[in-house]
């Protein structure tokens, strides 16, 4: 009997196919386990449950007719409160957008709808998808299922939550500084960061809804328990439609096992020091890969300095913050004046921004040279393990602690902005824990367009290390009720995060 609440996504469709399990049944199960965890994790935050119930029947019954609905037929899952769904609120976290109701899919989720899937929920978020710990004024806080004392990271901190939970097999997230990559890490799930560009934007707030232009430097991609749940909801959302891809299509893995795989090792950086407990494990898995055959590489350079390349998409990305700011807060950026760093970044000029374009995209042209000499490159997510929350200080007043040192908040995305900047895949495999039981995960990134292969090369780390491990939730009964977040006037916005980056950077 297949284990609902755990099994991976990919066994749950084959358990539809074979009728082991019906789709109504299956979406119960999903229910079930948001009634008695919801209220301790606060990952779940909307829900259609008329629509997903008259949806399940229906798959079932196609099911009896012999009429397949896709590859996704009758999955029941959830997504990121930041993808409009038609008929179901989209509020982003923000309290301005708290009654919008779209009147269509944002064009990811009607790719996932086309396949098959029963979309039952919207997972929490922060505020515009803006922090790396996951509260909104609307919604509250969403903790971590391992530690509710730390966080489920940010900005798909629900969607991270709902899948280790058990309330959601497959989760539909987006990422632009590691928001799919730190909260799967932070939770012990898989997540993928799609090639730029290989799956639709339209329909994600921000930018604001009705806006048809592609979002720069972020994107779209699925959350799941295992390697083959991130490949088949890929498939479903890129399609066969890519332009500049030979085919249109995602070239297959290159990756099928491990004996010769070249694997290029970045652990640490004088820029952002990892976490000595995190680096061991990241290091243990290293030896493992190499009693398996793979072929380390760990005197492979960067294509520019890890400063360098922090720094440039740190300004992008202030750069793509300042389109969502509302007049009046744009307002008293300009008034703050041109001698404050945030103010420059923010309201910097079509000229400035093409320079720092161009800085990128020589960046992004210096990657192939790495992926001469290595399959893919191994780094950590995040420099440390899921961290308390601190919801109480603006952003640029909250340190992260690394091994009794206090670093910066924003040195949280170094190691994530490598693949963001440069448009590239990057994979997040679950590969162990900390003594103290928080997960532990790393993070995979190949060639542009090379997407299967990351996700390859997360399947034979997940045969190794044993992948997904449920987090232990009391049995039959809620976990503790998370704690408060912060008055609103002291959450952190992402005008203070902005502030931060270009700090650190």
């Amino acid at each position: 009997m297949v284990a609902l609440a755990t099994a991976t996504g990919a066994r749950l469709v084959a358990a539809l196919a074979a009728g082991e399990v019906g789709s109504a049944e299956l979406l119960e199960a999903c229910l079930a386990r948001v009634a008695a965890y919801n209220d301790g994790l606060n990952a779940v935050v909307a829900t259609d449950l008329d629509r997903a119930r008259a949806e399940a029947r229906a798959a079932d019954d196609a099911r009896a007719r012999g009429r397949p609905l896709g590859p996704l037929h009758g999955l029941p899952m959830t997504v990121k409160d930041v993808f409009e769904t038609a008929g179901l609120r989209t509020t982003a976290g923000a309290a301005e957008l708290g009654e919008h109701v779209p009147a269509r899919d944002a064009d990811a989720v009607a790719r996932l709808r086309a396949a098959g899937a029963i979309v039952y929920g919207k997972t929490n978020v922060p505020r515009y998808a803006g922090d790396f710990q996951t509260w909104n004024e609307r919604y509250g806080l969403t903790v971590n299922p391992w530690r509710p004392d730390r966080t489920a990271g940010g900005s798909s901190g629900g969607s991270a939550v709902a899948v280790a939970a058990g309330m959601s097999p497959i989760e539909l997230g987006s990422d632009i500084a590691g928001s799919i990559r730190a909260p799967a890490h932070y939770c012990g799930v898989f997540g993928h960061l799609p090639s730029w560009g290989a799956v639709p934007g339209r329909g994600h707030l921000p930018p604001p809804p009705g806006a048809l232009a592609t979002p720069e430097l972020g994107t779209a991609g699925p959350l799941g328990r295992g390697a083959d749940d991130l490949e088949l909801a890929l498939d479903a959302l890129v399609g066969a439609d890519l332009a500049g891809v030979p085919g249109g299509r995602l070239p297959a893995n290159r990756l099928p096992e491990l004996r010769g795989c070249r694997v290029g090792l970045w652990l640490d950086s004088p820029l952002a020091r990892t976490d000595r407990e995190l680096l061991g494990i990241l290091r243990r898995l290293a030896d493992r890969l190499a009693d398996a055959g793979a072929v380390l590489v760990e005197r492979l350079r960067p294509p520019r300095p890890f400063y360098e390349m922090h720094e440039v998409y740190v300004r992008l990305l202030i750069g793509v913050l300042s389109a969502h700011f509302t007049p009046d807060e744009y307002g008293q950026l300009l008034a703050v004046g041109a001698d404050d760093p945030l103010a420059q970044a923010l309201t910097q000029s079509y000229r400035d921004w093409a320079a720092t374009q161009e800085r990128r995209a020589r960046i992004e042209a210096a990657w192939p040279a790495v992926f001469d000499r290595v399959d893919v490159v191994l780094t950590p997510v995040t420099p440390l393990p899921a961290f308390p929350h601190d919801l109480d200080r603006p952003a640029p007043e909250r340190m992260l602690e690394i091994d009794g040192r206090s670093v910066p908040y924003f040195v949280h995305m170094v190691w994530t902005n490598l693949a963001s900047l440069a448009r590239l895949p990057a994979t997040v495999v679950p590969v162990g824990h900390t003594a103290a039981g928080l997960p532990v995960g790393a993070q995979i990134i190949g060639a542009r367009w090379d997407d299967r292969s990351t996700i390859g090369f997360a399947r034979l780390v997940e045969r190794l290390t044993g992948g997904f491990v449920a987090p232990p939730l009391p049995a039959g009964s809620a976990a503790p009720p998370p704690a408060r977040g912060p008055h609103p006037e002291r959450a952190g916005t992402s005008l203070d995060l902005g502030r931060e980056a270009l700090r650190r950077g």
